[in-house]
């Protein structure tokens, strides 16, 4: 059996070619392990921050203490509801991640039919742990489980050799005749491992988790025992604050208030239309908006990549060596980012769900291009793994630094320059709307009690995304509580940190140079980030 003490799924999405057969322990006894041996780590960097490190040390112990912390508290939802029915369930693993490794030696080929090999393994261990969750009350929703079902029987009825798993290009120093034997490898295994286990799974999900499963009317964590206390300490894993369910649902609705002046001045103009409700509702209806052509997108995305390239110099005072690809999928969230493999046989990769094209905007395309790839996640995350940093703080996920950084990221490329016409710009107000939405629904849902409608009606009233799209994105706040709170809660963060030091600064402030000490100290809790910026001033000041 491959399990090793780390987060295995994590080394699936970085495509570590070298950790390549692991599966994470999700059984009961090995995530209530986990737990604790998480917090006795995170206890005891805590106690050497409370001793004084070297400030060299100050960061990665700040991250290692939250993030173990946050990680022990995340866990076991992840496990019950997140992969369950969430935007990276285990069905989006196994169409789009699994088989998405960079292979080139025999090894690789021999570690890639070995991990699908130990599927079954997993999904037993997995199981055990959702009946764990369920003696426990940790519910998923019923229309969650469904949906989940839905996809393992279109999974199961499929060919072998049109699995998404037998998909996987092959090593690349392999010989004809090798590459050959080596597909006929994977589709037996997929065969013979792989859609047994699936199909156990798919049973377990319709006679054990869909009975009990929470309704459409109570699909908050709130109706759950316990769960309004374990949402508030999602809420602080996902912002690494002490903002609770209150604060930030205000914060919500008074980001919503500041956005519909920004509609009026810059969309107003530009659509002849001065009401806020009504300037997104024209956005939402027009199908001229709407991409019509996979390869467009594709097209567009290239060139918005291109100019946002060309721009970034000019921005940071330094940038990744590591290139951003682009990618097409059928399968997971509307759009997503893996860094490059540690190894460098994999580029930074922006994936976007070409599914359905006429899902895409052209307005929205481009501040979820640049959120996503430069000067998003692919600058973040990428400069991580190449500056001379500790390399726990280049791969833990502080969902408020990382995601608060995609999001001002959206901003900045205004600044830039890089869009290039009003529509693109009122895209930008459209994302940020979304932002704002979600700090209003997220606690609304799984601290105020609110049914799956009200969440969609109060989402589709305050953005510009299609009623599809909407119910989307509130399937995914239900099935991963708190994490959506990150985005507005972090951009807000970094803005506040930039204002302060250009006030305090003065004509030394450096714009470059705020973007360096934001990036080049590793993904780090939002205090910790405090900190860093006001000794980056302190450094800085005559």
């Amino acid at each position: 059996m491959y399990y090793r003490d780390t987060a295995q799924l994590w080394n699936i999405d970085r495509g570590d070619v070298d950790e390549i057969e692991p599966w994470e322990d999700l059984t009961a006894s090995g995530v209530a392990e986990r737990v604790h041996r998480l917090g006795e780590f995170g206890e005891r960097a805590e106690r050497s921050l409370r001793h004084g490190p070297h400030e060299t040390d100050v960061s990665l112990l700040a991250a290692v203490s939250f993030s173990a912390a946050a990680t022990a508290s995340l866990l076991p939802w992840m496990r019950n509801r997140g992969l369950v029915s969430g935007p990276f369930n285990f069905a989006a693993f196994l169409s789009v991640l699994v088989p998405g490794y960079s292979l080139v030696t025999r090894r690789h080929g021999d570690g890639y039919v070995a991990k699908l090999e130990g599927i079954p393994s997993f999904i037993d261990g997995w199981v055990d742990g959702l009946r764990e969750g369920l003696t426990a009350g940790q519910r998923a929703t019923r229309r969650g489980v469904a949906g989940a079902i839905t996809v393992y029987d279109r999974l199961l009825r499929s060919e072998l050799s049109r699995d998404p798993l037998a998909g996987q290009n092959p090593p690349s120093e392999l010989t004809d005749a090798e590459v050959d034997a080596w597909r006929n490898e994977v589709i037996d295994a997929i065969g013979r491992s792989v859609r047994p286990a699936v199909a156990r799974l798919r049973d377990v999900l319709e006679l054990e988790l869909l009975p009990g499963a929470s309704s459409d009317e109570e699909p908050g964590l709130c109706h759950l025992p316990d769960g309004a206390e374990a949402y508030e300490e999602l809420l602080w894993a996902a912002t690494s604050t002490s903002l609770g369910s209150d604060a930030i649902h205000q914060l919500g609705l008074a980001e919503l208030g500041r956005l519909d002046d920004e509609y009026r001045q810059i969309a107003g103009p530009t659509l002849g239309v001065q009401d806020p409700a009504l300037v997104r509702d024209r956005l939402r209806s027009d199908p001229g908006l709407r991409y019509t052509s996979t390869d467009e997108i594709i097209g567009d995305v290239r060139a918005l990549l291109d100019r946002a390239r060309a721009e970034a110099p000019r921005w940071f005072g330094r940038l990744p060596r590591a290139e951003c690809d682009t990618a097409p999928v059928n399968a997971g969230g509307m759009a997503y980012y893996t860094a490059p493999s540690p190894d460098g046989s994999r580029n930074g990769t922006f994936y976007f769900n070409a599914t359905d094209p006429s899902l895409w905007t052209r307005f929205a395309l481009p501040p979820t291009t640049f959120h996503e790839a430069i000067p998003g996640h692919h600058l973040q995350l990428s400069l991580a793994q190449e500056l001379d940093l500790h390399p726990v703080l280049g791969e833990l996920e502080v969902t408020a630094y990382s995601e608060g950084w995609g999001l001002y990221a959206e901003r900045l490329a205004d600044e830039m320059g890089l869009y290039a016409t009003p529509l693109q710009r009122i895209g930008m107000l459209t994302l940020d709307s979304l932002r704002a939405s979600r700090l209003v629904v997220d606690t609304g849902i799984h601290a105020k009690g609110w049914t799956r409608q009200q969440a969609i009606d109060f989402l589709y009233d305050h953005t510009a995304l299609a009623r599809p799209n909407v119910e989307a994105e509130i399937d995914r706040y239900i099935a991963d509580p708190g994490q959506a709170a990150s985005y507005m809660v972090g951009r807000l963060e970094i803005d506040r940190l930039r204002a302060d030091a250009a006030t305090r600064l003065g004509n030394r402030f450096s714009v470059p140079r705020f973007h360096d000490t934001i990036l080049h100290g590793g993904m780090t809790p939002l205090n910790e980030l405090a900190r860093r910026v006001n000794a980056w001033i302190e450094t800085t000041s005559p």
